[in-house]
């Protein structure tokens, strides 16, 4: 496996000699620096990282399009030992030139840092969508609807079933109260943050894994999307262009009816989420119009 490598700074070890953090893409089936990729084509980055013998505390990746710096991701991580190995997905824009920003931070706040350029190639390259139309799910005491949903299939998990796809679920919903105002909210397992999931879904601390679903926030509060933009969806095309990394979290607040929600998955598939219904009691439901990448 061949690796694009640039890094700086380190850390000393006690008999004086540096030991450097670095990061490095890796090549193969991955991205390549200078090629040509089409609007809408996808973007697939491999990175690795060692620690320079301190703990990874922070992964960022970010994208520079027509002279915008736009953060893709800012993660804090915790890896004390073995690197870190993850890929990451997007697609391209129709900026002529993207200059792509990969740095990681350590625990004595020693960084490392590479860049790759991806041009724009001929054509387009938008896919296709799974579209679902009408999908029910309950809120946290809802007792005869399901709560948990997978993105990917728009299959339906109730509480009794949902053993063995505790890895497949995406999206939960939920009703609380937020600054004083009842809210219908959507949400993910892997979601710590202030009213955690597991305050409405207490099983959910148990699962193995948890995954992680990050809403356009910015997008639903400004009523960026309109319902018939979401309507004419056909392709991607919509859906990836719509989703702002800068503006997301694990939890979305007052996803009221009419409300369109640009999200990604923890594996990178894009989609647009439209509230049909939503209540505003605990024991209620949200009734949701979905659209994601094949």
């Amino acid at each position: 496996m061949g690796l694009i490598l640039l890094a700086t700074a380190g850390c000393k070890k006690e008999d004086g000699s540096t030991v450097m953090p670095r990061i490095l893409l890796k090549n193969g089936a991955y991205t390549q620096n200078e090629q040509f990729i089409p609007v809408g084509g996808k973007l697939t980055f491999g990175i690795t990282a060692t620690d320079g013998n301190a703990i990874i505390t922070n992964i960022k990746i970010q994208r520079i399009a027509d002279g915008v710096v736009i953060t893709e991701l800012d993660q804090g991580v915790y890896i004390p030992d073995g690197g870190l190995d993850r890929d990451f997905t997007a697609y391209k824009s129709s900026a002529t030139k993207e200059i792509w920003r990969f740095l990681m931070l350590n625990s004595n706040r020693d960084s490392a840092v590479t860049t790759l350029t991806v041009n724009l190639g001929a054509g387009s390259a938008y896919g296709e969508i799974y579209h679902y139309p009408s999908v029910k799910i309950g809120m946290q005491g809802n007792p005869y609807l399901p709560n948990y949903l997978d993105l990917h299939t728009g299959n339906l998990y109730s509480k009794t079933n949902v053993s063995g796809h505790e890895g497949d679920i995406d999206l939960v919903g939920f009703v609380y109260t937020t600054s004083g105002i009842l809210s219908p909210t959507l949400c993910c397992p892997g979601y710590t943050g202030s009213s955690s999931v597991t305050g409405h879904y207490p099983e959910i601390a148990s699962w193995s894994q948890a995954r992680l679903t990050a809403y356009d926030y910015g997008a639903s509060d400004n009523n960026l999307i309109s319902s018939d933009k979401f309507d004419r969806a056909q392709n991607d095309s919509l859906l990836v262009m719509a989703f702002n990394p800068q503006s997301v979290s694990g939890l979305c607040k007052f996803c009221n009816t009419g409300k369109v929600i640009p999200f990604k998955t923890e594996d990178g598939k894009f989609g647009l989420i439209k509230v049909l219904h939503a209540d505003l009691s605990s024991v209620g439901y949200m009734e949701l119009d979905i659209k994601i990448q094949k």
